[in-house]
């Protein structure tokens, strides 16, 4: 980092984030503080319950449609972990050290890149399960559905690993004991990791929309022509991949929120910090949120069991509590 560089941050420090904060803007930051708190606890209750009840019943787990799933729910957890940790920490301590803040940014942008890749394979299982269904007990074992998420999860760290491995090469070993505002763009160090980024998420969703498109023709046409007695299935099989499409949509609001950007350069500083937390919220928290949730209350079988299980704990609760009486 030169000279210029570290003049404008230390200004930045100054006028951004001074030592002493005016009252208000100590009362903003525990504002967003608390909200993102809360819808984080809320989004987290309802896919832990979720994930329970996936761990409690044994005809979940040898479904390769239930794992793909429960993997993406895993998945939504862990990236709004991370994202939830670099919100607070960046409110606390905007300025983070660069090995922590590239730790936190590998995890969050494998995460992101794993749920459409994920996507792609739940349509691709529903595909099989109505086009090929006596080849589905074959091609959409367990093993085989854990081969696939392993090769996603690989695929998904190559965008955040080789911006790292670029920044070793333009940056001087200096720079890993500095810090910086961790954000989306902290890899970005050099002129042409934008345009690398910009083609791998081209590639990416291009491959996913692609999936999307195929399957749900395929499945249309199956549904034409099926009997009566199976084109209640095949209906249900493209209305599901067609909610993947919708969710693949809110996934892409991730990687389109940076062209935002352009909007927020004319606003104060302040006002550019209260936009790209308005953005976060709806981007990472919600989009999440409604992904996980309209799929797992849509299906008949989690449906029931989630219902079950809150009748359980409504008992138990009233139980304990007239015990307490």
């Amino acid at each position: 980092m030169n000279s210029t560089e570290d003049a404008f941050l230390a200004t930045l420090t100054k006028k951004e984030f001074p030592s002493a904060a005016p009252l208000s803007l100590k009362i903003k930051s525990i504002i967003k503080i608390s909200t993102v708190a809360f819808l984080y606890i809320v989004t987290m209750h309802i896919n832990g319950l979720l994930i329970f009840t996936f761990l409690k019943q044994p005809l979940f787990h040898g479904n390769s449609r239930y794992v793909l799933y429960i993997h993406m729910v895993f998945n939504d957890v862990f990236g709004l972990s991370v994202s939830f940790i670099m919100q607070i920490y960046f409110q606390v301590m905007p300025y983070t050290p660069v090995p922590v803040c590239y730790f936190l940014l590998i995890l969050s942008v494998s995460s992101t890149f794993n749920t459409p890749l994920n996507l792609g394979l739940m349509a691709l299982e529903r595909y099989v399960a109505i086009c090929q269904p006596l080849r589905h007990a074959e091609l959409c074992t367990i093993p085989r559905t854990s081969c696939a998420l392993a090769v996603t999860w690989v695929i998904s760290l190559l965008p955040a690993v080789s911006d790292l491995i670029i920044v070793f090469f333009v940056e001087s070993l200096s720079f890993f004991n500095t810090r910086i505002i961790c954000k989306g763009d902290s890899f970005s160090r050099a002129p042409f990791q934008s345009i690398k980024r910009h083609c791998m998420n081209i590639i990416y969703f291009s491959l996913v929309w692609l999936i999307i498109i195929f399957t749900y023709t395929g499945i249309f046409i199956a549904a034409r022509s099926a009997s009566i007695s199976d084109k209640s299935s095949a209906k249900k099989a493209y209305n599901t991949v067609l909610l993947h499409a919708v969710q693949l949509m809110l996934s892409m609001l991730t990687f389109l929120a940076p062209l935002t950007e352009i909007f927020f350069v004319e606003f104060p500083v302040e006002y550019q910090m209260d936009a790209q937390y308005i953005r976060y919220v709806f981007v990472n928290i919600l989009s999440r949120f409604l992904s996980s949730l309209i799929y797992g209350l849509r299906d008949e079988n989690f449906r029931k069991h989630i219902k079950g299980h809150l009748k359980c704990f409504c008992k138990t609760f009233h139980s304990d509590k007239d015990m307490q009486k």
